[in-house]
C-alpha cells in the first residue's frame, strides 16, 4: 500500500471515528481526562503520569509501540493552543485500533510513538498562554523554572528521540505566502540550533519530513499552508532540541467557516501519520530542497473582516480605503486594526463597500429601562444610531448583535486604528449597512 493511499484511508477513518467530545473551541484537563482513561484500556496505548503542573494537575505520556526508533512529541505547552491535543487523541484512538491496515506488519517493534498531552494543564483552565507561575513554557528551556519545563526536557533525556514535534497553535491571522490571500492553516518549521541557521543532518532530515507531510496534506486538504520564518532563541524549547534530535515545529491555523480548527485538527493527525511512515521508512522521504519551496508564513496577513473600497470625508475631501477588522477571540469585541490599501490583505469576511460612504453615528443616551431586540436594533441603526451611553444596568440585552457603550453623548467620529467598530456606511445620507464589532448588518 502507497503512502499516498494510507493517508487518505487514516482521512476516511477520521471523519468517522473522531471524538466527537473534543470538537469545541478550548479543550481543559477535564475534557481529556476521561479520553485518557478511556485510550488506556485498550491493549496498544499505555498512559504513565510523568510529572504534575505547578497547581498539581497530573501530566500524561501516551505511548504506543516498543521499537528502537523513537517520536516524541508535546501539545498545548501554550494553554490557549488546544488543536493539536485532539489530534493526538484521536490519531492514537484510530492507531489503536486501525494498525494493521494503517502500517506495517510489526511496525510496534520498529517503533515507539511517545506524547505528552496537554503539558500545561493550568494554562488551559485559564485558557491562558503560561502556566500557573505566568511562565511561558516555551521560553524556559534554560531556567527551567517552571515544572513543565522541567518534565519535557527530563523526557527528552530519558526518551533520546529520533524525531521531535513540537506541536502548537498560531492565531487566525496569519497567511499562507505572499502569492495567496488564504490564511495559513498550518504552518511548518525545521528550527535552527544555533543563530547562524545551520544545516546539518539532524536538520536536513526534518526539513526532508516536513517536505514528505505537506506533499502528502496537498493532496487531501486544499488549504493554505506555509513555513514559519526562521528565528533562533536559546531559551525555547524547539531550539534547544534541534540540537540532539530533527524537530519539527507544527504551527495549526485557521481556516473559513471553520471556528474550531477542525480542519487543522484533521491535518494534524494526517501529518502524525505521515511522520510515523516517514520514520519507518526514511528512503521514501522527499528531498529537503522542496522544504523551501513553501513560502513563509506572513504575520498580520490576514483579517477577521475587511471592508473593501469605504468612501470617507474630511476637510471636504473623499477618499477610498479598506478597513481591516480583528476580533479578541477571548473578549468578543473587536478592532479596527488596519486601514488603507489593504488589497494584499486576506480576510475571512470581505464586504464590497463601493459607493458607500461612512457616516456619523449618533450615540443613544439610556435614561430609563430598555429592552433591546433585533428590530428595535435595526430601527436605532436606521436612525443613525451606533452606540449606547448611560447606565448599562438600565439596557436588557435580547439582540444578536454586539452592543457598544461610550462614555459621552456625542457623534462618533472617523474610524481609527485601535478602536472598536460602531461603523454606520450609508448612501446620500441613508444607512445601508452597519458593522458593530466584526458583526455585518445590513439595514
Amino acid at each position: 500500500m502507497t503512502d499516498s493511499t494510507t493517508s487518505g484511508l487514516i482521512c476516511t477513518l477520521l471523519r468517522r471515528h473522531a471524538i466527537a467530545t473534543l470538537d469545541k473551541p478550548h479543550l481543559t484537563f477535564a475534557d481529556i481526562e476521561p479520553v485518557i482513561r478511556m485510550l488506556s484500556r485498550t491493549p496498544a496505548v499505555r498512559a504513565v503520569v510523568v510529572g504534575h503542573s505547578f497547581n498539581g494537575t497530573p501530566i500524561y505520556r501516551l505511548s504506543m509501540g516498543n521499537g528502537p526508533v523513537t517520536l516524541l512529541g508535546w501539545t498545548q505547552m501554550h494553554g490557549d493552543e488546544p488543536t493539536a491535543t485532539a489530534a493526538v487523541l484521536d490519531w492514537l484512538s484510530i492507531a489503536s485500533h486501525h494498525a494493521d491496515t494503517l502500517y506495517p506488519a510489526q511496525w510496534q517493534d520498529k517503533i515507539s510513538v511517545h506524547f505528552l498531552i496537554m503539558l500545561n494543564p493550568d494554562g488551559a483552565a485559564s485558557r491562558r498562554r503560561e502556566n500557573a507561575q505566568g511562565l511561558d513554557i516555551n521560553r524556559d528551556a534554560r531556567a527551567l523554572q517552571t515544572p513543565e519545563g522541567a518534565i519535557l526536557n527530563q523526557q527528552v533525556k530519558q526518551l533520546k528521540p529520533d524525531l521531535a514535534l513540537n506541536l502548537h497553535d498560531q492565531n487566525a491571522w496569519y497567511r499562507a505566502g505572499n502569492h495567496s490571500r488564504l490564511p495559513s492553516t498550518m504552518a511548518f518549521l525545521a528550527p535552527p540550533f544555533d543563530a547562524a541557521e545551520t544545516v546539518d543532518d539532524k536538520r536536513r532530515f526534518a526539513m526532508q519530513m516536513v517536505a514528505t507531510i505537506h506533499h502528502q496534506l496537498r493532496q487531501h486538504f486544499q488549504v493554505g499552508m506555509a513555513r514559519y520564518v526562521d528565528s533562533y532563541s536559546p531559551r525555547c524549547f524547539g531550539d534547544t532540541i534541534a540540537a540532539v534530535t530533527p524537530t519539527i515545529l507544527i504551527e495549526s491555523g485557521a481556516c473559513p467557516g471553520d471556528p474550531h480548527r477542525q480542519t487543522a485538527r484533521y491535518m494534524n493527525v494526517v501529518a502524525l501519520h505521515c511522520a510515523l511512515i516517514g520514520l519507518l521508512r526514511p528512503d521514501n522521504l522527499r528531498p529537503d530542497t522542496e522544504y523551501f519551496l513553501l513560502e513563509e508564513n506572513i504575520e498580520d496577513g490576514m483579517h477577521d473582516l475587511i471592508l473593501r473600497h469605504v468612501r470617507q470625508t474630511q476637510a471636504q475631501t473623499a477618499f477610498y480605503s479598506d478597513i481591516g477588522i480583528n476580533k479578541n477571540k477571548r473578549s468578543g469585541k473587536a478592532e479596527i486594526a488596519g486601514m488603507g490599501d489593504l488589497a494584499d490583505q486576506g480576510a475571512f469576511e470581505e464586504v464590497n463597500c463601493d459607493n458607500l460612504t461612512i457616516m456619523d453615528g449618533k450615540v443613544y443616551r439610556l435614561t430609563a429601562p430598555f429592552v433591546l431586540n433585533d428590530t428595535g436594533y435595526r430601527h436605532l441603526l436606521k436612525q443613525g444610531y451606533t452606540t449606547f451611553s448611560g447606565s448599562k444596568d438600565l439596557l436588557t440585552v435580547e439582540t444578536r448583535y454586539p452592543v457598544v457603550f461610550v462614555c459621552r453623548n456625542t457623534r462618533t467620529g472617523q474610524p481609527a486604528s485601535g478602536h472598536r467598530p460602531a461603523l454606520l456606511l450609508g448612501r446620500d445620507h441613508v444607512p445601508e449597512l452597519a458593522v458593530l464589532d466584526a458583526c455585518v448588518v445590513h439595514l
